[in-house]
């Protein structure tokens, strides 16, 4: 099966709550993954350290998180990063 958000619900610092095609609730947890480069000042995942650009993360036509058209990821791969939030 394919992967894709059909909503956000919730964003923190580092996580994100959505509803997937599957319907159900799930929390992605982007925190391991941004801090890891962050020592890297070329890295264009620095920008998601900053709270408010984290924050504007849209939803894309294709069904995956998306912040200015500068970062987005594989809705597949956010799925299996994901866990099950019970509501």
């Amino acid at each position: 099966m394919i992967h894709y958000i059909k909503e956000i619900l919730k964003v923190n610092h580092y996580s994100i709550v959505c509803k997937f095609n599957t319907n159900e609730i799930r929390s992605i947890d982007l925190e391991n993954l941004v801090k890891k480069y962050q020592s890297r000042p070329d890295s264009f995942l620095n920008k998601l350290n900053n709270e408010d650009y984290f924050k504007s993360v849209t939803l894309d036509s294709y069904g995956t998180l998306n912040w200015n058209n500068e970062i987005d990821f594989c809705p597949d791969v956010l799925y299996q990063m994901s866990k099950t939030v019970v509501i």
